[in-house]
């Protein structure tokens, strides 16, 4: 175990990881596919924390590749049972490699991927006590950014390199902010400011910032402000997703004036006639309605895409 990759047969990560995955005699075991999403861990790994190591890996990076999936999902990328099935494969061969499951995740429960069928069958919303109890317990500079995350929808890496000084001024003033750094593919977009927590959050965020040019301090890299904060998260019950699960919800329910369907409990294909019913108003009317809320909520995601609501709202 202390032989580099724990003396899989190969110095090459990637390589080790197939190893690895194959030492459980699995019957794809020679598959193509899993050889792919071996390597697509291994130079996630050396790309993002420059680790070319099996013995460096933690469960913080497994749950950093996971955000990591749920990105290329929202994006187009893979599909839902390709996140699922990319992150099962890791886990198996982690658990090979190490002989422990001290860096395996369930792929939704704790990992925040969507289902195979890419459409939520429940709120996975942060509730807000849950959130609350992890601002207390995480440091004060990732409870603001938990904040941000919850009321304008940011991703973790967005709410690390927003320049919170500038945003509340923004905000302040246009009533909305731009988000331009750490977004998908480099693409700004703008978030609307509807309320006075989201501009607390911003108040609060910039606090905490200080002189920093971002939400990272100047003494620390990328790499060591999102190992260390998934380092905080651990054991603490919730995912960053979660945050944008509830920004995401509550957005809808307010262009809407109904709830979504993971919240209402009305099942996906029946949700038109909820809102037709809750409103009062036609069943094609219902249809656009909710295709507007959805475009709406989506854009201001982020997403390239109008179907990833339903990962978030059923």
């Amino acid at each position: 175990m202390n032989v580099r990759n724990y003396g899989l047969g190969s110095r090459d990560l990637g390589r080790a990881l197939v190893n690895a995955y194959q030492l459980s005699a699995n019957g794809d075991k020679t598959n193509a596919d899993t050889k792919s999403f071996c390597r697509s861990f291994a130079n996630y790994l050396r790309d993002e924390h420059g680790i070319k190591d099996l013995r460096r890996v933690e469960l913080e990076h497994v749950q950093g590749y996971a955000e990591h999936l749920n990105e290329r999902y929202e994006q187009g990328e893979i599909t839902a049972g390709s996140a699922q099935v990319m992150l099962s494969r890791v886990n198996v061969a982690m658990s090979n490699a190490r002989l422990d499951d001290k860096c395996h995740l369930n792929p939704v429960r704790d990992a925040g991927l969507p289902t195979r069928s890419g459409i939520a069958d429940s709120d996975r919303s942060t509730p807000e006590g849950l959130h609350t109890k992890t601002c207390q317990k995480v440091s004060s500079r990732l409870a603001s950014q938990l904040g941000l995350q919850r009321e304008l929808g940011l991703r973790f890496k967005e709410s690390s390199l927003i320049n919170a000084k500038l945003a509340v001024v923004e905000g302040e003033k246009t009533g909305k902010i731009t988000i331009d750094a750490g977004t998908k593919g480099g693409r700004p977009r703008e978030v609307p400011i509807n309320s006075n927590a989201q501009l607390e959050a911003l108040r609060t965020a910039a606090s905490q910032q200080g002189s920093e040019r971002s939400m990272i301090p100047e003494y620390q890299t990328w790499r060591q402000y999102q190992f260390q904060s998934y380092r905080e998260m651990k054991d603490t019950g919730m995912t960053f997703h979660g945050e944008r699960h509830s920004y995401a919800n509550d957005r809808y329910e307010q262009l809407s004036g109904v709830q979504s369907p993971v919240r209402s409990g009305v099942g996906h294909t029946q949700h038109h006639h909820f809102i037709s019913q809750k409103l009062g108003i036609s069943l094609n009317a219902s249809r656009q309605l909710d295709h507007q809320c959805r475009l709406q909520v989506s854009n201001e995601l982020g997403h390239g895409r109008i179907s990833i609501t339903n990962a978030y709202l059923g």
